[in-house]
Parts: C-alpha cells; sequence; structure tokens
C-alpha cells in the first residue's frame, strides 16, 4: 500500500483495522505491522521519521493530531494500548514497550511465562526527549517534559520536567511571565 505521503521504501504489512490521514507523512524505511487483532489509528499531520518501527501482534494504538516520532522509534507490542494525545514530539531512539515478559514462576523460562501488558497514555502537549524508554502502565500527563536517555517506570503528574533511570520529576513547568 503507496500512499500520498508514503516513501516508497517504506513496509506497511497491516491486516487489522488501520487508520492513516492523507495527511500523515511515512518517510524512509519506516515499518508498520500489525496482525488481523490490531488496531492503529494516526491521527492528522502524524509524521514518522526515518527507521521508525510500530510493530502491533496483539492490541492498539491511537495518535492525536500533529504528533512526531523522532528517526528510529520503536513502538513494541502495545497490547492493552497506547494512546498518545495531540501535539506530542517523540524524539528519537525513543521505545515504548507495552510489554514484557512473566518472571513470577522459578522453574518456567522467563520465555514461557505469561506476558505482562498494561495500558500506556501520553498525554496532550508532551515532549519526550530522545533516547527515552516507557514501560508498561505509565501515564505522562499534559505539558510535560521528559528528558533524553530517560527510563519512565511510573506516572509523571502533568506539567512535569522529569529525568533519569528511574525517571523522576524535577520540577514543574509555570506560565511565563
Amino acid at each position: 500500500m503507496i500512499r500520498t505521503g508514503t516513501h516508497p521504501s517504506a513496509v506497511i504489512d497491516f491486516s487489522g483495522q488501520l487508520t492513516l490521514p492523507e495527511s500523515t507523512i511515512i518517510e524512509p524505511l519506516v515499518v508498520i505491522f500489525g496482525s488481523a487483532t490490531a488496531t492503529l489509528s494516526l491521527g492528522e499531520m502524524n509524521i514518522l521519521y526515518p527507521g521508525c518501527v510500530i510493530r502491533i501482534d496483539k492490541g492498539h494504538m491511537a495518535t492525536g493530531e500533529d504528533v512526531s516520532f523522532g528517526p528510529g522509534c520503536q513502538i513494541y507490542e502495545p497490547r492493552s494500548g497506547l494512546t498518545i494525545g495531540n501535539h506530542c514530539m517523540i524524539g528519537a531512539g525513543t521505545l515504548i514497550s507495552g510489554v514484557s515478559h512473566g518472571h513470577g514462576e522459578i522453574d518456567v523460562p522467563m520465555r514461557n511465562q505469561l506476558a505482562i501488558s498494561l495500558p500506556i497514555v501520553i498525554e496532550d502537549n508532551v515532549w519526550i526527549g530522545m533516547g527515552v524508554i516507557l514501560l508498561p502502565g505509565v501515564t505522562i500527563g499534559s505539558g510535560s517534559i521528559i528528558g533524553a536517555g530517560s527510563v519512565v517506570t511510573n506516572d509523571i503528574p502533568p506539567n512535569s520536567i522529569a529525568f533519569g533511570i528511574p525517571c523522576k520529576v524535577t520540577k514543574k513547568r509555570v506560565q511565563s511571565p
């Protein structure tokens, strides 16, 4: 499926429900995969920079309008859902993982244990720096900034500036005078 705004080197192999508005720009070497049980709905004026990968075997993802995914972003298995609001910037090399392997049974290989999946929510007007990792079950509040290289394991309240491993709020954004 080649569309206006989709580079010919992009690979879109999606059997489930897929919504790609005409205003969506898909740059070189982007890969979008979805099985028959997957749902992906990108909002108006989204852009996926070169090398982005979205993989949804099971689950769903929806974005608002004016969302950008920097080069090399990876969205991996949002089985319990990934929601991204309007006017968000996702920095290059960011990984958003909606699933992790179970590990509670010592006698069963972790690869064979039930996966743990939790929803991820990125509210409106969020800036996620380069190389950030978002783990299952987190919510990033509207107006927040996540510093480059952070690993987000817990919710971040609205209008926060947060960074680190694990990511912690360092200050709040306030209205300029």
